[in-house]
């Protein structure tokens, strides 16, 4: 392996003249002190590290041109040309970009076919890599054709963390369809991902066609294409004013040739595109243009169809679409979910998607709703930033990154539907609000009566039998059910966290909205209504579609009931709710609804093999307290002897005005609500230190923070050493958590907080997450005897993840060897939902493809059992 710099060597000379000591400052006035050196041309015919500056002013001519298969890392480079800046055609290529910055310059003529500023291009591949780079005015990344690697995750595609900025296809004399990231090969390429980057083209100044497209692409069953958390803003035609325009967002397309074979055997298949950010494309935002095992959920796009200077764009824009567009079969297995859309096309709000085949499912894919701003598009980007502050990921060369890409990311605070101005600020206090698994069935009750005349609400006979009952997966009735009828959709509805609502109804003819202060129908009040008829899902038609704002509570089932009357011409009728983080839901889906006659589930926790203590916050955490300490340290508080007193609190904070000079600690367990990775603060006056055990044995406890100074109560920032690292916790297990405070003279206070991997804070923690360090001590002892039949000491490092998960869940046994008997999951009732049946471990991993089960989101225990009868529970999410 080679290690090959061409940096210009600085100048080391000790003196200047006058006249040199003008020039320079001259040249620092200008910005040319960043200005490059750069070399012709390069060929690579050896693997290596290779950095320098090289360009190539000629579109025939690559810049960087790689003719090996050994691996080659570029890093710390500037890269510009007229055609391909990196390409590597014919050698199996495994190549690594990182840290670098490439320019695209002024094309030249070509010859044969069209040569597009390719940043990096490649055919056949092994493994590419392009990390933390930048790249402007090029035509971005392009694999193909043909995967040659051993599928392992050293051989595979990794685009993340870069920043780019203007897309640009332009060739002399015309154009080339170009994306900030094209799969197109022939293989199935597992461990793939493009993820965490920001892509922003500018109007006239850029030429993308899709910013992500996958044609042909695939990733396999038990590795798809990941492609997550990227933020595009952008899409235009040359000039940006025209009318026609075919590129986007992001797609999955699955174009075919005769003599190509099978075409499901070819079409792109198993991705999964999630968690991304679209801002003003024209034409679409997110696309299934054919293909097979793809998921498009939780993604956001926001179009406000207009230029920086308030112009209209004249491009007709869609949310979402997906279909068999090439009609050859090969599209099966895809689906559409949870997409949140916000699109003005040609100066009119488009809050419809394109799903004409039936062959891509569109589930619950709700829109903002009303006119989008340029506003609401800077909101997004502002959510984009605090996301990549909250993960801890800087972009672009100099960047900084996991090691990892976070496959649970910290994500920000869902984006306002309103103006900024409109929208309150997070809070940083301890959170009042709960949010609980409790779901509904799935389902909500449809009474129907036909040959029903009149003009208001009142002529719907509902104290007669209805004509028929059904029930339906959603608040939304089937249209097309003819004329004169009326029909009633009523049951329950969850609240799946504590905050205000807003309700909206939608129909034709008219209908009105009820909603109870509890299960009673007794007590239901009118809340909305549709006086006039309105097309499906228009939501803003009339003032008194939308509801005052309305206090749930968490876990609590509501009565719910929608009236329409049906006279002639076309039909529809939906609800819709907007939830306390801001997220809409429109119309509301089926696991927030159950039907009548339905009982609410059991809110107790599950009877489960382990005792309950190792689980259940109790609400409270132990404090010790010592008098007349003296000293400037932490180590001479004795915590070795029995305190002065002892007693329990109900959050991380201790209480103020105890006097001086004296010695406390607050320890406990603490429960994580969720997997995924934590940040704890601790503050204090005098000093402190917070420590944290990998379990609950307070042996393995380890030092995260400390107050070295004094602080204000809940001042977290005074220090940075007051602030631990990100620290990955489990969904469900408590750890040993414990503050060590001295108090000299003057105030004295001490409080503990942590942000979660949702990003809400808790400062200090509340003490639902808590429990005192004498409920383990006392249940733990008191249990010994009788739970031994359902603890095995060899369960202590078993795992599940992801968890939260949403198909697939593996269950990793760690370094023991047990032989399973049993696996199942349990509701939070304590009923079996699901049992594997297949129970063959390889590799001390038991792996379990839970997507045909019909599990809902919310909260579940996996129960696992080995041969001699001893059984442990898990707590998982299903997303």
């Amino acid at each position: 392996m080679n290690t090959i710099s061409t940096k210009v060597t600085k100048w080391t000379g000790t003196t200047l003249s006058a006249f040199m000591l003008t020039l320079v400052a001259f040249l620092l006035s200008t910005g040319f002190v960043n200005a490059q050196t750069y070399s012709g041309p390069l060929v690579i015919t050896k693997g290596g590290t290779y950095t320098g500056n090289w360009e190539s002013k000629d579109s025939e001519v690559a810049a960087v041109d790689v003719r090996t298969s050994e691996p080659v890392v570029i890093v710390n480079s500037n890269i510009r040309g007229a055609g391909y800046l990196i390409k590597s055609w014919g050698h199996a290529a495994n190549i690594t970009v990182r840290h670098t910055k490439g320019y695209g310059l002024t094309p030249t003529p070509w010859r044969d076919y069209k040569k597009p500023r390719r940043f990096l291009t490649v055919n056949n591949f092994k493994n590419i890599v392009v990390e933390n780079c930048y790249l402007e005015g090029t035509a971005g990344i392009y694999v193909g054709t043909r995967y040659e690697g051993n599928g392992s995750t050293n051989e595979t595609v990794k685009i993340r963390y870069n920043k780019a900025k203007n897309i640009d296809g332009r060739v002399h004399g015309g154009a080339e369809h170009s994306q900030f990231a094209q799969f197109n090969y022939r293989g199935n390429l597992p461990h793939a991902e493009i993820a965490w980057n920001e892509i922003i083209n500018e109007p006239n100044k850029s030429l993308v066609e899709d910013n992500i497209n996958l044609s042909n692409a695939r990733g396999t069953s038990a590795s798809p294409i990941r492609i997550h958390n990227n933020f595009i803003k952008g899409a235009y035609p040359i000039p940006a004013t025209e009318t026609k325009f075919s590129g986007g967002g992001i797609i999955a397309d699955s174009w075919y040739q005769d003599g190509m074979g099978d075409p499901a055997s070819v079409a792109t298949a198993h991705v999964k595109v999630f968690d991304n950010q679209t801002v003003n494309v024209g034409n679409y935002n997110y696309a299934i243009a054919g293909g097979n095992n793809i998921e498009v959920y939780n993604n956001r796009g926001v179009n406000s169809g207009l230029f920086d200077d308030g112009t209209r764009m004249n491009t007709h824009n869609v949310g979402l679409y997906g279909y068999d567009y090439y009609k050859k079969g090969a599209t099966f297995n895809a689906v559409m979910r949870n997409n949140v859309t916000g699109v003005m096309s040609q100066g009119n709000l488009f809050d419809k998607n394109y799903f004409p085949d039936g062959l891509v499912k569109n589930e619950n894919n709700p829109y903002v709703g009303g006119n989008i701003t340029k506003q609401h598009e800077q909101n997004e980007y502002s959510a984009w930033l605090s996301k990549l502050s909250r993960n801890g990921i800087a972009l672009g060369p100099n960047g900084s990154a996991p090691a990892t890409s976070p496959s649970q990311p910290t994500q920000d605070a869902p984006v306002a539907t309103a103006p900024a101005e409109q929208t309150p600020p997070a809070s940083t206090s301890p959170s009042t609000g709960t949010t609980t698994g409790t779901a509904g069935t799935g389902k909500i009750t449809r009474d129907f009566w036909s040959n029903v005349h009149g003009s208001t609400i009142s002529v719907v006979p509902v104290n007669t039998n209805p004509t028929s009952t059904s029930a339906i997966s959603s608040f939304e009735a089937p249209t097309g059910q003819g004329n004169n009828y009326g029909q009633r959709i009523r049951g329950y509805v969850t609240a799946p966290a504590s905050g205000q609502y807003t309700f909206w109804i939608a129909a034709d003819d008219v209908a009105e909205l009820y909603l109870s202060t509890s299960e009673d129908p007794a007590k239901k009040t009118r809340i909305a209504l549709s006086s006039t008829w309105t097309n499906p899902r228009e939501w803003t038609k009339n003032a008194s579609q939308q509801s005052a704002k309305i206090t749930l509570e968490a876990g609590k089932r509501y009565y719910i009931e929608a009236i329409m009357l049906q006279g002639g011409g076309g039909d529809n009728l939906a609800v819709g709710w907007q939830l306390p983080d801001g997220s809409m839901e429109r119309p509301i889906a089926g696991n927030r609804l159950s039907e009548m006659g339905s009982t609410a589930p059991a809110t107790t926790t599950p009877v489960a093999t382990a005792p309950a203590a190792t689980t259940t916050p109790v609400g409270k955490i132990t404090r010790d307290f010592w008098s007349n300490v003296h000293g400037s340290t932490i180590s001479v508080v004795p915590v070795n002897t029995n305190p002065t007193s002892t007693s329990a609190i109900s959050s991380f904070e201790a209480p103020t005005g105890q006097g001086n000079n004296y010695g406390q600690r607050i320890r406990g367990y603490v429960t994580a609500p969720a997997s995924g990775q934590y940040t704890f603060w601790i503050a204090a006056d005098d000093v402190a230190e917070l420590y944290l055990s990998t379990s609950e044995d307070p042996a393995k406890k380890t030092r995260i923070a400390l107050s070295s100074t004094w602080t204000n109560p809940r001042e977290w920032t005074k220090n940075a050493s007051q602030q631990s690292a990100k620290i990955t916790l489990e969904a469900g297990k408590r750890y040993y958590i414990e503050a060590i405070m001295l108090q000299g003279g003057g105030g004295d206070n001490l409080a503990v907080g942590w942000q979660l991997p949702d990003g809400s804070m808790e400062r200090p923690i509340a003490g639902n997450r808590l429990s005192p360090i004498e409920t383990l001590t006392a249940s733990a002892s008191s249990s010994l005897s009788a739970e031994t039949t359902d603890t095995n000491i060899s369960f202590e490092k078993v795992s599940a993840y992801p968890n939260p998960f949403n198909d697939v869940v593996t269950l990793d046994l760690g370094k023991e060897e047990i032989k399973l008997q049993e696996v199942v999951i349990l509701d939070q009732a304590g009923t079996v939902v699901y049992k594997e049946a297949n129970l063959k471990v390889e590799n001390n991993k038991l792996v379990m493809n839970l997507a045909a089960s019909g599990l809902r989101a919310g909260l579940y225990f996996l129960k696992y059992t080995d041969n001699a009868g001893k059984s442990a529970t898990i707590k998982l999410i299903k997303e």
